[in-house]
């Protein structure tokens, strides 16, 4: 008799949930850049002691959504986007090597989940993007893409990592799928690997996934300027 599998059960401590309230609030704008989080205020606000919400506000340190200043506590960055950037090569590295462990393991399945996925993505694209709620559903979606492939590699500290690091370089992707033309660039790669991959061509399609991150990076890094300023970076 097959042994049978267990259900995982979710646990969430104080500061786990502490983590994601600050988080959500850091990616919805509501804290400006240059502002420091209190950790008195934030734990009568919910309810919890400090030593969650310290172990949050470190956490966040570590991730670049905030930065530990001695003496003083924690604030949201003025200018962290360039420490963001240099991620991408990193995430890129992983993603290939995630890439050419699942390549081989792929099921029809898996390919088809990818479509529907990229149909969702590709709606998007003609929606007006006006809310960082709307942003925030068009950044899980291209997540939920590439994690078909990350769920398949058949390693799980790989897959720890990336989605350690793809956690890190959320604020700067909440700038880049603001602009519709960005997401419509992402839906178009995200066809092109799915050919390959359904055509058995392997190496093109690791050759898209690699082009489709360094995409992302350089049009990054080329609106670095604009960043500064942005109010959903901001």
């Amino acid at each position: 008799m097959a042994p049978r599998e267990w259900p995982r059960i979710r646990h969430q401590t104080f500061a786990d949930q502490v983590y994601e309230a600050l988080r959500d609030r850091l990616l919805e704008g509501d804290l400006q850049a240059g502002e420091f989080i209190r950790e008195q205020e934030v734990s009568d606000a919910m309810g919890v002691s400090r030593t969650p919400v310290r172990e949050a506000l470190g956490r966040l340190a570590s991730e670049g959504f905030l930065e530990r200043i001695p003496h003083r506590g924690f604030r949201v960055p003025e200018e962290p986007f360039r420490e963001i950037l240099e991620l991408y090569p990193i995430v890129s590295s992983l993603e290939l090597l995630c890439g050419r462990l699942a390549l081989p393991v792929l099921e029809e399945s898996d390919i088809e989940r990818m479509k529907a996925i990229n149909a969702k993505l590709a709606k998007g694209v003609s929606e007006p993007v006006n809310k960082r709620r709307q942003v925030r559903n068009l950044i899980e979606l291209n997540n939920q893409f590439h994690r078909v492939l990350w769920q398949r590699c058949g390693n799980r500290r790989l897959l720890e990592l990336l989605e350690d690091l793809r956690s890190q370089i959320v604020r700067l992707e909440m700038w880049y799928y603001s602009y519709p033309e960005n997401t419509a660039k992402s839906v178009r790669e995200h066809d092109e690997l799915i050919e390959a991959i359904e055509s058995g061509d392997h190496e093109e399609a690791l050759r898209i996934l690699e082009r489709n991150m360094s995409l992302t990076s350089t049009t990054l890094l080329a609106a670095a300027g604009k960043l500064e300023g942005h109010e959903v970076f901001s």
